[in-house]
């Protein structure tokens, strides 16, 4: 009687322990890429065609309307495409701080770094990487004797619910020519092609399953960011020889929602005027990557 009770026992307890136990979540079955650009220190809308577009509270409601649009089968990445501080007194006067509070408060996951990050010199950069909570990357820049920079990251490696982005950031290579020179004076800006090659292999060896580039360079394309497109962004799509999986681009301010040589592009304009959104089904291959960049127009987002 003793032995019957203790196995009615033991089976109820492995019962409630199987009942109790998490069941795995399924794999995702898109990743969708969220991404700023040319931020620009614009805390307060701006007036444009009639209308009022941007500002950092209204940003902030369309981030998360993308992120909350898409559960549950989805994994949600949020980046950003350079040039975050630069531009408005209210950036200006606390030399970028209140941009790295906002984007802090956003969770980005990581930026490219842009050329006007260097405005203030680089100690004051320096002090905005170590103030970020995301990695401000720049792949492409070196010292003039060729050494890598050790404070400036050149990739990063984000996980998804089992799913692992690897991140190269790029800035543009006309930096010494867009920021003041003599800030820039010991570093070299590399051509984009070479660097992305040898940073996707990098990560793949790393365990990265998706390459997405962020890079503070552009390009122009139609009215509507379509086909046909130039600039040294579409270069990079063209010319680069290992698989990249998403661009997001910046430093032309333009729009840009194109797919290039089987890479989708994307670039949202400027000044959180606009939200770009690149959806990748999962996994690689179950279909055609979609891009689409939102105005934020105030009016729509109450």
């Amino acid at each position: 009687m003793k032995r019957r009770s203790l196995l009615v026992l033991t089976a109820a307890a492995l019962a409630g322990a199987c009942a109790s136990a998490p069941r795995a979540e399924p794999a995702p079955t898109l990743l969708r890429i969220i991404s700023t650009n040319d931020f620009h220190g614009a805390f307060e809308p701006r007036p444009e065609g009639g209308r009022l577009l941007g500002g950092a509270a209204h940003l902030a409601t369309a981030i998360s309307r993308a992120r909350n649009e898409c559960a549950p089968g989805c994994v949600t990445l949020l980046v950003d495409g350079g040039d975050e501080f630069q531009g408005t007194p209210a950036s200006n006067l606390a030399f970028g701080r209140p941009v790295i509070d906002f984007f802090n408060m956003m969770d980005y996951a990581a930026g490219a770094l842009g050329n006007h990050e260097f405005d203030w010199g680089q100690d004051t950069l320096r002090a905005r990487m170590r103030q970020s909570r995301h990695a401000i990357l720049g792949a492409n820049v070196r010292y003039a004797d060729g050494r890598d920079v050790e404070w400036i990251r050149n990739d990063t490696i984000v996980e998804r619910r089992g799913v692992k982005v690897g991140i190269i950031g790029l800035t543009t290579t006309g930096t010494p020519s867009s920021t003041r020179a003599e800030n820039v004076a010991d570093l070299r800006f590399l051509p984009l092609t070479p660097v992305v090659n040898e940073e996707a292999r990098s990560l793949r060896a790393r365990g990265a399953n998706i390459i997405v580039v962020v890079a503070h360079e552009g390009g122009f394309c139609s009215e509507m960011g379509a086909a046909p497109c130039s600039g040294a962004i579409i270069n990079l799509a063209n010319t680069v020889t290992e698989r990249i999986d998403a661009i997001v681009s910046g430093h032309t301010h333009s729009l840009v929602s194109s797919t290039i040589n089987g890479i989708p592009i994307v670039q949202a304009r400027s000044s959180g005027r606009a939200l770009a959104v690149l959806d990748i089904p999962l996994p690689l291959g179950s279909g055609p990557a979609r891009t689409a960049v939102r105005p934020i127009i105030t009016d729509s987002l109450a």
